[in-house]
């Protein structure tokens, strides 16, 4: 890449930089070989890792020159580079050069993502092929062929797409199927995670509890036909990874009722044919895992905006589940930086999330790995997870696993002291804030964990 002719940033125009980092975004994005999101970064550019960068919402630009120094573009998930490499784009405030450095992913990949991107930002979007002679005529006669007459009263067509409120109130509607109780309701969920967590490790235990009637996450699942769409993997993986889960011999279940695909077309190009085709053939239709949403997302069309494309990327699954009532599950990524909001680190505009029906986020902190979703038709959820040989399991909900260490970490603290203990000791040796220590030593006596003694203090019985 070049130095400008002229550099931006003599203007003293926050506007104008921003423009120039969304200018970039959009152009990288249309072409649709990569994630790419407008980011601020925290440190000096020489030594910055994806620690140092914090996301921007939507469409929000700089305060002030300041915040424009620290923009950037963020691009990951490139085309045939490893999902962990990331290539920041930013523009040198001294001399208004755009600069490319590698922040993330194996240095082998770095040369193959900066082409790739050098080229999508110096060339024009691949333009939509224009329909044949061929193509147009059998639009026109499918359109003339599908084409309602005109009603002769245009009131009384009108009057057919309102619903009188006393009506609505006396229909009866059949109750919400709910595929992985607690979890997943019949229309479209997403499940978003970062590479290499599990993503597809719990798509595929969801997959096995439907076909078997098994267990998903300490719930029961009502056994059904399920349809693993793994478009990362290959039939040799598959088969490894369904030795890894089931039991061996004799006690391993009838699998007959899962199926697999290992490549389908994109959406806007046969995938709901291919999903009716598996529906028609089975008894009991109930789940759908697409794993993942990159793999047949159709390509960005030039009059879309970020957000019309990524919801019109979902809105035929979203329908297609709708109608037949089961659940489809999409499998996606999520963005390197944390958010307060957990679905707010779904990789893309909220495009996507609003056009699900629920979303999942498979996540790992110090406290550990966790899944949050949140839906139309299910409660708030958020789950402690243990992952132990391809199996991910409950552990309960994130509040009470958490308080559950910490009451651990009291008996433990006073077992080490050998001496009775009060609320300030205990909160100094364990970390754990005083208000909370207070809370939870009643708890611990009365479940006979810990003794309470003269003058407020407490001990760990002997026999304990």
């Amino acid at each position: 890449m070049t130095t400008p002719a002229t550099n931006p940033f003599d203007a003293n125009d926050h506007n104008d930089i921003a423009a120039i980092y969304y200018g970039l975004h959009d152009r990288l994005d249309d072409h649709g070989h990569a994630v790419v999101n407008v980011v601020s970064v925290t440190k000096d550019w020489a030594s910055v890792t994806p620690a140092d960068i914090e996301s921007t919402p939507d469409d929000a630009g700089p305060a002030d020159m300041d915040e424009a120094r620290r923009m950037a573009v963020l691009v990951d998930h490139i085309d045939g580079c490893d999902p962990e490499t990331s290539i920041l784009l930013w523009l040198d405030a001294e001399t208004g050069a755009p600069m490319l450095a590698q922040i993330a992913g194996p240095d082998h990949d770095g040369g193959i993502a900066k082409r790739i991107i050098g080229r999508d930002i110096g060339a024009e979007p691949p333009a939509e092929p224009e329909p044949t002679d061929l193509q147009k005529s059998v639009a026109d006669l499918t359109a003339s062929l599908t084409r309602k007459p005109e009603p002769a009263n245009d009131n009384r067509q009108a009057a057919s797409t309102f619903l009188n409120a006393a009506d609505l109130l006396g229909m009866d509607f059949p109750p919400v199927k709910y595929t992985l109780p607690g979890y997943v309701a019949e229309g479209l969920t997403i499940l978003g995670g970062r590479p290499k967590l599990g993503k597809s490790w719990l798509a595929l235990g969801a997959c096995v509890a439907v076909a078997t009637g098994g267990d998903f996450l300490g719930k029961e699942v009502e056994q059904g036909d399920a349809f693993y769409l793994a478009l990362e993997d290959n039939a040799r993986r598959l088969q490894d990874r369904l030795r890894t889960v089931l039991p061996a011999g004799a006690s391993a279940p009838d699998m007959s009722r899962l199926s697999f695909l290992t490549e389908a077309p994109r959406i806007d190009a046969g995938l709901l044919s291919a999903l009716d085709e598996w529906r028609k053939r089975v008894d009991d239709p109930r789940l759908v895992v697409i794993d993942t949403l990159a793999m047949v997302r159709p390509a960005k069309k030039r009059t879309q905006d970020s957000y019309e494309a990524d919801y019109a990327a979902l809105s035929p699954l979203q329908k297609w589940a709708g109608e037949h009532r089961l659940a489809l599950v999409v499998v996606t990524h999520v963005r390197k930086m944390e958010a307060q909001d957990p679905l707010e680190m779904i990789s893309g505009t909220n495009g996507l999330t609003g056009a699900a029906d629920s979303i999942m986020v498979l996540n790992r902190d110090q406290d550990g790995s966790k899944l949050y979703g949140r839906g139309r038709d299910i409660e708030e959820v958020e789950k402690a997870l243990r992952f132990d040989k391809g199996v991910w399991t409950a552990l309960g909900d994130v509040a009470d696993v958490k308080r559950s260490d910490q009451r651990q970490k009291i008996i433990d603290a006073m077992r080490d002291a050998n001496l009775p203990m009060g609320p300030a000791d205990i909160a100094k040796a364990t970390g754990i804030k005083v208000d909370s220590v207070r809370h939870l030593l009643p708890k611990l006596v009365a479940a006979g964990e810990v003794e309470k003694l003269a003058y407020g203090t407490y001990r760990v019985p002997e026999a304990a």
